[in-house]
């Protein structure tokens, strides 16, 4: 199924959910704006298509349309800036966000309220104490679409997930300026909306988390204490489930909070131990909250090495103040105008931007005639389709959830659970497995090879699965040669299958996993690829590489690995950094660099544990003891 008309999916979202227009389009556009997207006389861009669906309970966030280039400027920024916040690489994302100033928010009242929220979400995580500014920003913010709006009363209301956000940035605020019962009725509200909204379960999961975050601290402040630790200790065990980094460290740092309050004093510094770690692991700041934290709390008394770690310090962010919004849209467009961005004229124009033709930009996914059918808008795109071309753009899919069948809706969350196999049986990657199957047919080639791909989670040896991993590479790309990897533009999938080959030969032929692994650094550097999609798999190359690299002795070659540029990528993947470090710091202390090798065997053993892999902790501390009589706490 193509990309489906975003009226007509609004329209059926309204009507599935008994919505008047006037209900649906309450805080985000006019009556008529949503009549003239219904009856397709005017386009929507992607943030007022989210809130519209939002308000309707659909399960779907943004419709790929936009009204011209700045508008996906804009869009795709905010993603970026919300992966950096998401890490704790808070210069980053605020870089990101000022661009949006440059361009006046695509003149997009959303777009502002996202960027307001984004902004106070800066601040918080950078350890800000004015918490009266704070809440007037995140006000503010949801003023734009909620003028009226009652913190005590607001259950009746439709909401966008930004205005989710906001209102549980206002609790927090709330609960620091002492208003500890408007926090709880919002909390309240906030709960009970999540558990009743049709929004994707990996959105839902998230916000969930960051609701907990805001209620332990409410259940702290009133000492329910066992309550506290239920709650904390519930989310963030899903978000290791989701490998979702960004409320994770929070989430283990009150963890340890609520066991400290209820009596367990050991497990409690083990669960600040692993907080403070992996996040002085990405720089961040959290690592000096937390230990200024239980220092003025006088919760523990840190061993030695902790107490000598270095401060990381904490940045203070310019305040940004609320503008007037009256000259800004809601996001409405003339759906016949000249600028209208649809998803082909984007891959045509980040296609011609890179100078890549027709080409060898389609192939092996579809014929030079289709691709140019899709740019010239003659023909729309399978979802699936589109994802592989605009990753072979540099682009990340992760930014565009497409309003698509329910048969696609389940392909993406089977993708997704085999994606994240850590804590799944044999049985049931067996089950996703013939699940997937079930769904597609031979003629789904992109699909077909992901599915092969995913059947090495199965394979016996390592022979076995690079058979494998050439029969799905060769789905798309039948003649490919490594050594000229730099001639082609590759999706996911292909890139993860060509990570999976070199990480593969390890035991067998040395020389070509590292051939495998270097080349694909070197199409890193060569290549004009997003932050996104660059997180989204290279991340992964620099562990396996590293692995490979271990294995094979070369403990020199390995250690010179970890260099600035590489500890930047890592950052954007907690759990894959702490893989990378396991055998990062065995390195090291194999070249007799004890120092930073008990350091980086800290950050190791903790992120191990962050995601409830006690079993490599306890090995790597053992090697360590075992080999060098070097003591990891």
């Amino acid at each position: 199924m193509g990309v489906r008309n975003a009226g007509k999916a609004i329209r059926e979202a309204r009507l599935k959910a008994g919505l008047t227009q006037e209900q649906l389009s309450e805080g985000v556009c006019s009556v008529l704006s949503l009549s003239r997207i219904e009856n397709g006389s005017a386009g929507v861009s992607p943030v007022t298509f989210q809130a519209l669906m939002a308000h309707a309970g659909a399960p779907c966030e943004v419709y790929p349309i936009f009204a011209g280039r700045t508008d996906f400027d804009c869009f795709y920024t905010l993603n970026r800036a919300r992966f950096y916040l998401g890490s704790w690489q808070l210069s980053q994302a605020y870089k990101e966000l000022n661009k949006l100033e440059e361009w006046n928010f695509a003149d997009n009242k959303l777009y502002y309220q996202e960027y307001l929220y984004l902004n106070g979400r800066i601040q918080v995580r950078s350890g800000c104490t004015d918490h009266h500014a704070i809440y007037d920003l995140f006000s503010s913010a949801l003023h734009i679409t909620r003028p009226e709006i009652d913190y005590s009363d607001f259950h009746h209301l439709l909401l966008s997930i930004v205005e989710i956000e906001l209102l549980i940035g206002v609790a927090q605020e709330l609960l620091y300026l002492g208003k500890c019962d408007l926090c709880y009725s919002i909390c309240s509200q906030v709960t009970s909306y999540l558990a009743n909204a049709e929004i994707d379960y990996l959105k839902k999961d998230y916000l969930c988390a960051e609701y907990a975050i805001v209620y332990t601290k409410y259940l702290l402040e009133i000492k329910d204490y066992k309550k506290a630790l239920a709650i904390a200790d519930h989310h963030r065990h899903k978000m290791v489930q989701n490998s979702e980094d960004s409320p994770l460290l929070e989430l283990t740092f009150l963890t340890s909070v609520g066991y400290y309050h209820t009596g367990e004093m050991k497990t409690a510094y083990i669960y600040f131990k692993n907080t403070f770690y992996a996040a002085h692991s990405i720089e961040s700041c959290y690592a000096s909250i937390c230990r200024n934290y239980i220092l003025s709390e006088r919760m523990f008394v840190p061993d030695d090495y902790l107490s000598q770690m270095d401060d990381i310090p904490q940045i203070t962010f310019p305040m940004k103040k609320a503008i007037n919004t009256s000259d800004l849209t809601d996001g409405t467009y003339d759906f016949f105008s000249a600028d209208v961005l649809t998803i082909g004229r984007l891959i045509h124009e980040l296609r011609t931007e890179q100078g890549l033709s027709l080409t060898a930009l389609c192939q092996g996914l579809c014929s030079k005639s289709k691709l140019s059918k899709i740019e010239n808008k003659s023909l729309q795109p399978d979802i699936f389709l589109t994802e592989a071309l605009l990753q072979r753009l540099g682009i990340s899919e992760c930014g565009f959830t497409f309003w698509g069948s329910e048969r696609e809706s389940r392909l993406y969350e089977l993708k997704f659970k085999l994606t994240h196999t850590r804590l799944l049986t044999n049985e049931q990657i067996e089950n996703y497995l013939h699940q997937f199957h079930s769904l597609i047919t031979k003629k789904d080639n992109i699909l077909m090879q992901r599915y092969t791909f995913d059947c090495n989670l199965l394979s016996s040896s390592p022979e076995e699965c690079i058979q494998n991993l050439h029969t799905a590479l060769a789905y798309t790309l039948p003649d490919f040669d490594i050594r000229f990897i730099y001639n082609y533009h590759l999706s996911h999938s292909e890139l993860s299958i060509l990570n999976n080959i070199g990480f593969q030969y390890r035991n067998i032929d040395g020389n070509k996993s590292k051939l495998y692994f270097a080349k694909l650094l070197d199409y890193l550097s060569v290549h004009s690829l997003d932050i996104l999609f660059i997180n989204s798999i290279f991340p992964l190359t620099l562990y396996k590489y590293e692995h490979s690299l271990y294995t094979q002795h070369h403990y020199h070659e390995a250690a010179d690995l970890f260099t600035g540029s590489n500890h930047q990528l890592l950052k954007g993947n907690v759990a894959t950094f702490g893989y990378f470090l396991f055998y990062y710091c065995q390195c090291l202390a194999e070249c007799q660099q004890y120092e930073p090798a008990t350091k980086f065997a800290h950050y190791a053993c903790s992120i191990q544990e962050l995601y409830e892999l006690n079993s490599n902790s306890e090995v790597l501390q053992k090697y360590f003891w075992s080999d060098f009589s070097i003591h990891i706490s």
